[in-house]
């Protein structure tokens, strides 16, 4: 783990910040990698891709992946109509990251009812579908660990492994938290698929995505699984309700702090 690979979401910045303003203050920032969280139909686009592509170049930062809008990419609606309507725009967004040059996304998948077999069948179905897709576009389709999503468990990782196709995925530590999971036992699952990482922090009656060491979380515990799995990816935070831009710079300090203790056997 490198703290040069310290970055940031856009999603923090959301709702006040336009999502292409969002390289820009990570530029200044001096983060040099982010993951861009599109937001509006409008932002699944060609011309948005543009924007964003010159925004990329412009500020120097590089877009790892882009994060999904979990109500636009229902990849397995039970209605034909908007199923057809979904994986079109789905083949849109590949067309996006590779203007954009992320090379992963980030994918809720199943959102609802998500232990009803009639809805997880055809969940895994369209998780196929979409990973080739992906996969024959140049880019890893990733899918997160969400406390009301289908992946929340060791257990759903190792069935998405099991489909047999080019999948990622994303690990969330707020994610696993609020799941009730020790999160070093998703990393340890997602060991060799694990392509992107989220950082936030939970306290059980706290705001959600708290800022690194606002909460609960064992954060010695979670930088060494990620350390004993060898992964090199970005460290992405993913906080809510930012009281000022700087303050992502004292939660790099944070993260950077621990990666060091880690990396020493503190």
């Amino acid at each position: 783990m490198n703290p040069e690979q310290i970055g940031i979401s856009t999603a923090c910045f959301y709702p006040h910040v336009l999502t292409e303003d969002g390289l820009t203050i990570a530029a200044e920032l001096g983060f040099p990698v982010v993951e861009v969280f599109l937001q509006t139909e409008s932002e699944y686009q060609r011309d948005f891709a543009q924007v964003l592509a010159q925004r990329s170049r412009a500020t120097g930062v590089h877009v790892h992946s882009l994060h999904l809008y979990a109500a636009l990419f229902d990849l397995w609606a039970p209605y034909s109509r908007a199923r057809e309507e979904t994986r079109a725009r789905f083949l849109r967004l590949l067309d996006v990251a590779k203007i954009v040059g992320a090379r992963a996304l980030t994918w809720h998948g199943l959102r609802f009812d998500i232990d009803n077999p009639a809805l997880v069948g055809p969940f895994l179905e369209s998780t196929i579908w979409a990973a080739e897709m992906a996969h024959a576009a140049g880019i890893m389709l990733c899918v997160e660990n969400v406390s009301w999503c289908y992946l929340r468990r060791p257990e759903h990782v190792a069935t998405l492994k099991t489909l047999g196709v080019p999948l990622g995925f994303t690990f969330d530590s707020f994610q696993a938290a609020e799941s009730g999971v020790a999160p070093e036992t998703l990393v340890a699952a997602m060991d060799g698929a694990l392509t992107t990482v989220h950082l936030a922090d939970y306290a059980p009656a706290g705001p959600r995505h708290l800022n690194p060491g606002a909460g609960i979380i064992d954060w010695h515990a979670v930088f060494t699984a990620l350390n004993r799995i060898a992964y090199t990816g970005p460290l992405l935070i993913e906080v809510a309700d930012l009281d000022a831009p700087k303050t992502l710079c004292e939660i790099r300090s944070f993260i950077a702090d621990r990666l060091a203790e880690v990396h020493s056997g503190v």
